[in-house]
């Protein structure tokens, strides 16, 4: 989308699909006749749970996600597990990897030792050995990962030194940026490209390229396109016309396009020869130049494509049509239809590749390969991870004689330098089959092809190709795997018929369905565990502020309503059985410096924020509190006594301004002044023009969500004096922040245990969430200008998060921690809202309450359906 100016979990919505299931998706509440002991057949009727949209990203090394992740999980066990207080936990009765463990300190080291159980089995019947868990391991480690996890952020002996495959490994930070740098030059040169063959300003210098490097500049002028194009259709899946249609007075998703992506200003009704807006700030759609728009330039097209392809529909070739009209005025095409570089206007294809969302998606890229392209150059001096080793015991600390069995186990040890309080939780990953993520053949850089899984030794090969960006795309992560998992949790991967011959990515998630099937080997993950009580289980796609009607209707046993006062009626009322508990996250508004690159002016709409209109209006009877510092309640480390924050040394003070008076005194005061439409802009050497004028981004595809009435209070406050905010809503705001396209938004994180904040927060994290906080754009070339303040508070971050790591002391941890808390409170990149309850809601008259968790076992970290193998029918 043009932008004009932890894991973690989203409120999205889509919407509710009703369908006829077979014998696996039927849910058929006829009590069985056969059955004297249970009403309902657990091998033949599926077990349905609520879930807000996917991404459809079920890979467990890159999806990122709440809802991806939850997914996913079923089909996985751990290493190591935790139980309801949050503590580390494995064993014969834990869905782990792990049968014990130890943790010694000795001297200026710290020794991990995993003993890893025998026998336990995949879901496709493969063995999990200790092949598997150095895989995993490694790919976790290894420099072209980019997903989620953070294992590498841990100081194991010797990683730096395979990271960077040098002996004496130099600054991280510098040589992942040296990298950086390699993009932004290759991005740079593909600008003079276009200014000198196509069509430039005068103003815009360039010189003629070299001739070597024209075959170089052609495929990355392609690649640009291509993944321009992807952006295009990705807008365009991603319009959700709720508040269009209620603040807009827009009908068609074809408008919201053209406006948005197209540029196309005359679709709003004009007043006095400026856009009309009414009194909360909303521009109006003028039909009549609609009507025109649409009759002059795509209404014979649209007819064409249906007249050619019967099976098309007419928003689908809608889209065809002005996606390829906007498309075009980018990249215009020659007679033969091959991309015409001298017809390309210079500006906007420069525009492409600094301010769309494919300037992120292309940075990486180029990022990546210029790391890939590195390590092919050179030999691999490193060959494994000196920290990182294995052994086989017959005795093991802490486990008996007759545990052991007299059998022969493999141990993984790690060995860390000093101490590391996050350790052990990260080393909790998750363990997948090598066997179905790597592969028999691939042909890395320097032209050589392997067979990964057959040439696995565990010294210097370890199931992947070191740090090729491509590897990873292509095999870890290729299609089939991406919407279809595999793993030894207590589910699998099934379809709605149950053919397990016939699953496929395509099958597992089907018209808003997911399809599980038991795990016929789950049984072997443990001695104390046994396979799935219910056969069949399924994930139904339902709106966030559907799913008590839902529940009501039959169409889902269990879903979880937002926890509001309304809701828990409505529930009590209808004879559903519900139970809360503490959310283990927080509610947030988020603000991108890439969007928003000056820090006085995401103060400013800080201040705008009333944050007393969620738990007033929304979170009603004491089901949310406010809270002042982006971290949960529920965290050891959250500050007693937290107030708004306020720092009068510096100037700082983040509480509500109702009138506006503080919020134009900062903007104002950042040398922003009032343009001829009486908004405030300012231009910024390296950046361009700063126009205040964004969109206040809900996570969701409904209206109903805590922060919307929040958010449209605050943009009456900001549209008096001098932005110019609309607020809407987006289905698919989940894959929008895990690339960075979002300007200004409101979610939620789901918090992990350990108040550790390195994947979140930390300058060299690779985790998608900084992409939200703009660090790529912090960190690089505008470091010493427009971010240089930023940059400063993102260093001093990084410190107090590494020094609250070097200590297990959880007294001085929270004395940094809460240093820290507001060090990104004075960032001003993430505004804390509410601590909320999560409220778990099901049929209790088909499911057996005393088969999920007790009462006094629940807890933010142990929920009613943490031993989901264990849940029955009544």
């Amino acid at each position: 989308m043009k932008k004009s100016s932890r894991v973690f979990a989203l409120v999205l919505a889509c919407f509710l699909v009703m369908q006829v299931f077979g014998l696996v998706a039927c849910n058929n509440d006829t009590p069985n006749p056969d059955d004297n002991t249970k009403k309902y057949d657990q091998e033949t009727r599926a077990f349905t749970m609520s879930i807000s949209t996917p991404d459809g990203v079920f890979n467990p090394y890159f999806s990122s996600s709440a809802y991806d992740s939850q997914i996913v999980g079923i089909t996985q066990i751990g290493m190591l597990n935790t139980d309801k207080n949050g503590k580390i936990v494995c064993g014969e009765d834990e869905p782990t990897v792990v049968k014990a463990y130890t943790v010694k300190e000795e001297g200026e080291y710290t020794n991990y030792e995993f003993l890893i159980k025998n026998g336990i089995k995949f879901s496709d019947g493969e063995p999990l050995t200790i092949k598997d868990v150095l895989f995993n391991l490694y790919l976790y480690l290894d420099p072209a990962y980019t997903g989620s996890s953070t294992i590498y952020s841990t100081d194991i002996v010797g990683l730096k030194s395979y990271r960077q495959q040098q002996l004496q490994p130099g600054d991280e930070t510098a040589f992942e940026q040296s990298f950086a740098d390699a993009a932004n030059k290759r991005i740079s040169d593909l600008v003079n490209y276009v200014r000198y063959e196509g069509v430039a300003g005068k103003d815009e210098e360039c010189s003629k390229p070299a001739d070597e490097a024209y075959p170089q500049l052609k495929k990355d002028f392609e690649t640009v396109a291509a993944k321009f194009l992807e952006e295009l259709n990705s807008d365009w899946n991603a319009i959700d016309m709720t508040s269009y249609k209620e603040n807009n007075e827009f009908t068609d998703k074809w408008q919201v396009f053209l406006l948005n992506d197209g540029g196309y200003s005359e679709l709003l009704r004009k007043e006095n020869n400026k856009t009309y807006k009414d009194e909360n700030g909303n521009f109006k759609l003028d039909a009549a130049a609609a009507q025109t728009i649409y009759n002059d330039e795509i209404k014979s097209y649209v007819e064409e494509l249906m007249a050619a392809d019967k099976s098309l529909t007419k928003e689908a070739a809608e889209q065809q049509v002005c996606v390829n009209s906007v498309f075009g005025s980018f990249f215009p095409k020659t007679s033969d239809g091959k991309y015409n570089v001298k017809s390309t206007q210079a500006s906007s294809f420069e525009s492409v590749v600094t301010n769309w969302g494919t300037a992120g998606t292309i940075s990486d890229l180029f990022a990546a390969e210029a790391k890939s392209q590195h390590f092919a150059n050179n030999e691999k001096v490193v060959p494994s991870i000196t920290g990182v080793t294995t052994k086989k015991v017959t005795s093991f600390e802490g486990v008996s004689r007759e545990e052991m069995n007299n059998e022969e186990y493999d141990v993984l040890c790690i060995k860390i330098n000093g101490v590391d309080p996050k350790a052990i939780y990260n080393f909790s990953f998750t363990v997948s089959p090598m066997h179905y993520y790597s592969t028999h053949s691939y042909t890395n850089k320097k032209g050589v092809t392997h067979d990964y899984i057959n040439e696995f030794d565990g010294k210097s090969n370890f199931g992947l190709e070191f740090g090729d960006s491509d590897f990873m795309n292509t095999v870890v992560n290729a299609p089939e795997k991406v919407g279809l998992p595999l793993g030894a949790g207590s589910y699998m991967a099934s379809n709605e018929t149950g053919n397990q011959n016939k699953v496929s990515a395509d099958t597992f998630f089907d018209k808003n369905m997911v399809y599980y099937e038991r795990n016929p080997f789950f049984e072997t993950v443990g001695k104390k565990l046994s396979n799935a009580k219910i056969k069949y289980l399924k994930y139904k796609v339902v709106e966030t502020d559907q799913v008590i009607g839902a529940l009501i209707n039959g169409d889902i046993d269990f879903g979880e309503p937002n926890a509001t006062q309304e809701n828990k009626t409505a529930l009590q009322e209808a004879g559903i059985t519900s139970v809360q508990t503490m959310t283990s996250g927080y509610g947030y508004v988020g603000i991108n410096p890439r969007f928003v690159p000056n820090i006085n002016v995401r103060r400013a709409i800080m201040k705008a924020m009333d944050t007393s209109i969620i738990v007033q209006n929304y979170y009603k009877g004491g089901l949310a509190s406010i809270i002042y510092r982006p971290m949960s309640k529920a965290s050891w480390a959250y500050p007693d006594g937290a107030t708004v924050y306020k720092d009068e040394a510096k100037g700082l003070d983040y509480s509500y301004d109702s009138t506006g008076a503080e919020i134009k005194e900062l903007v104002e005061e950042a040398g922003y002044r009032l343009n001829g439409n009486g908004v405030y802009e300012k231009v910024i050497t390296g950046f361009g023009t700063d126009t205040l004028n964004y969109k206040f981004t809900i996570a969701g595809g409904s209206t109903d969500h805590p922060a919307y009435a929040m958010f449209l209070n605050a943009v009456k406050v900001l549209n008096a004096n001098g932005f110019d905010v609309q607020v809407v809503t987006s289905q698919t705001a989940l894959s929008d922040l895990s690339t960075g396209k979002l300007a200004v938004w409101a979610a939620a994180w789901s918090s992990t245990v350990d108040p550790d904040m390195y994947q979140v927060y930390h300058k060299d994290s690779k985790a998608s969430s900084t992409n939200n906080w703009g660090y790529s754009y912090i960190k690089g070339t505008l470091k010493d200008s427009v971010y240089k303040t930023e940059w400063q508070l993102v260093q001093q971050l990084s410190d107090l998060i590494d020094a609250g790591r070097e200590t297990t002391d959880q007294k001085e941890r929270m004395e940094i921690y809460a240093e820290a808390l507001d060090k990104i409170m004075e960032l001003a990149v993430e505004f804390p809202t509410y601590q909320r309850n999560d409220l778990a809601a099901f049929r209790g008259e088909i499911l057996k309450r005393a088969s999920m968790t007790k009462d006094n076992d629940l807890t933010p970290y142990n929920g009613l359906l943490s031993r989901i193998w264990e849940v029955e029918y009544n």
